[in-house]
């Protein structure tokens, strides 16, 4: 399991191009059927309900439980693998051959734009609960498609991904705790190599044979789509797993496989921009983990329901003051008494037994010492974070798939819903579906798997604490990463004890 393309049988199967062209197209076709079942579906004439094919469409069920939620799976185990199945990133890339081919400019290159694409969708969670119906889960998807190629005609390779796809940025986070990745096998072998073609590409004939006619052509092969020279890998954050480089190197020097967990976290730290992502992640998060622990629910929103009640705003003025307070203030709140301790930490204090100091003594202790800015530091906090977002994520892709995994029969019966619920809501003809797993397992499965979440973070703190010396003490660090992590793990454990053991 150290290198998956060292298995012969295994290496002819993943580098082969049909392989992951038959998969992505098959997603593709997903996609596609889910826009058509769920196009012209809001609700049902006659049915009270405001939402009542919420689980029981195709487009809904599919989108929101088995999509959304798998590739948090996907991403706890392999990382970016997804990615190298994701159907709008092959359209992305596909489209991206026959446009402009421009290169995305450089203050494109951040996780800026991405952020604000999460920001707007959790406002339209808010303002138009597009989760709750077919016809605008299939607009959203119709329009995700739509973005992607037009991305394609300006810009070259895979520009959406890294430009306009959350689902990638939030697996580029959880990719640097995940126990797989692909690397080189020997450095120095790429460091000869003058080619450079796991990442160019290079020209190649190819050879076709069609009864007794032999067929040639010219082809370029295909290169990385976001242009990462694998000797120089050091996180997974970025690689879609697409393995162009593994067909391409000629000098079999690309491995694949299992490796050690929380490999990635190295001691600089996320970027400016990823930290923001992170900020927005985290406080969504957290936001969702409490809605079943309505104390903790109310008091996390108490100030945006006040502020707006104050100003005399309706619904939709709380609901953007809720998004800006959840999205931003909220986890800055969580992580600010670690960023306090890292702050206070880097102030030295120095003294002297042996009278006044020297002239060239007084100006090296008059000197300020240059510590981390506010992002640098917000990202050496984050990194310990992951792990425990991880697995918050996690438990709640595990809740949603345990209620609403057993719809799936009848959504393949009816794609539309409209007969499931009648049969189920209003005939009664047939029960409704029950939980996979019962509560009673269930409640110390989540507990389970949230402690190990918190406790590797703590592990993952102290490995980050043991690469920062000259930065901050290791003593400073574990203090400040200890109170995060402490702060957000018991908001976390205290609403899965008070949901699921306090009933």
């Amino acid at each position: 399991m150290r290198n998956l393309l060292a298995v012969n049988w295994l290496r002819r199967l993943l580098l082969s191009p049909w392989f992951w062209r038959i998969l992505r197209l098959g997603a593709l076709g997903v996609v596609l059927t889910m826009i058509a079942w769920g196009w012209h579906h809001h609700g049902i004439p006659g049915v009270s309900v405001k939402d009542p094919l919420m689980y029981t469409n195709l487009a809904t069920h599919l989108f929101w439980v088995w999509w959304m939620m798998g590739v948090v799976f996907i991403a706890l185990l392999l990382g970016r693998a997804w990615c190298a199945v994701c159907p709008v990133g092959w359209l992305n890339e596909l489209f991206s051959r026959l446009g402009l081919q421009r290169s995305l400019p450089q203050w494109l290159r951040n996780f800026v734009p991405v952020t604000l694409i999460l920001v707007v969708l959790q406002l339209s969670v808010y303002f138009f609960t597009i989760h709750r119906y077919p016809d605008y889960t299939a607009i959203l998807m119709a329009l995700t498609l739509l973005l992607a190629v037009l991305v394609g005609l300006i810009f070259r390779k895979r520009a959406f991904c890294s430009l306009l796809c959350p689902a990638g940025a939030v697996m580029g986070l959880y990719a640097r705790v995940a126990p797989f990745q692909l690397r080189v096998k020997d450095g120095s072998v790429c460091a000869g190599c003058l080619d450079k073609e796991c990442v160019s590409g290079g020209r190649v004939w190819s050879k076709v044979t069609f009864g007794s006619g032999i067929f040639y052509w010219h082809g370029r092969r295909r290169d990385c789509p976001v242009e990462l020279m694998p000797a120089e890998l050091r996180d997974s954050a970025e690689c879609q797993l697409c393995l162009h480089c593994a067909r391409n190197c000629s000098n079999d020097n690309i491995l694949l496989g299992r490796r050690s967990w929380l490999a990635d976290l190295f001691p600089g730290g996320l970027s400016a921009s990823e930290s923001f992502f992170f900020l927005v992640l985290l406080g969504m998060l957290t936001a969702n983990f409490s809605k079943v622990y309505v104390d903790l629910r109310e008091a996390i929103f108490w100030l945006p329901q006040q502020t707006a009640a104050l100003l005399g705003w309706q619904a939709g003025g709380y609901y953007l003051l809720a998004t800006l307070w959840v999205t931003l203030v909220l986890p800055v709140l969580l992580l600010l008494p670690g960023l306090l301790v890292l702050k206070l930490g880097s102030i030295q204090v120095a003294s002297t037994e042996s009278g006044p100091p020297s002239v060239g003594e007084a100006e090296r202790l008059s000197a300020p010492a240059r510590s981390p800015g506010f992002w640098a530091s917000l990202g050496m906090l984050a990194l310990p974070c992951i792990p425990l977002v991880l697995t918050a994520h996690l438990l709640l892709a595990l809740v949603k798939v345990n209620a609403k995994a057993a719809f799936l029969p009848y959504v393949l019966q009816d794609p539309t819903g409209v007969k499931s619920y009648l049969a189920m809501n209003v005939m009664q003809l047939v029960p409704q579906p029950g939980l996979l797993i019962p509560i009673d397992i269930l409640k110390w499965l989540i507990l389970l798997l949230l402690l190990a979440g918190l406790g590797f973070s703590l592990l993952a703190a102290k490995r980050v604490a043991g690469r920062l010396a000259g930065v901050y003490s290791s003593r400073v660090y574990l203090t400040a990463a200890g109170l995060v992590l402490g702060l957000v793990g018991s908001l976390y454990v205290s609403t899965v004890i008070r949901w699921l053991f306090v009933r």
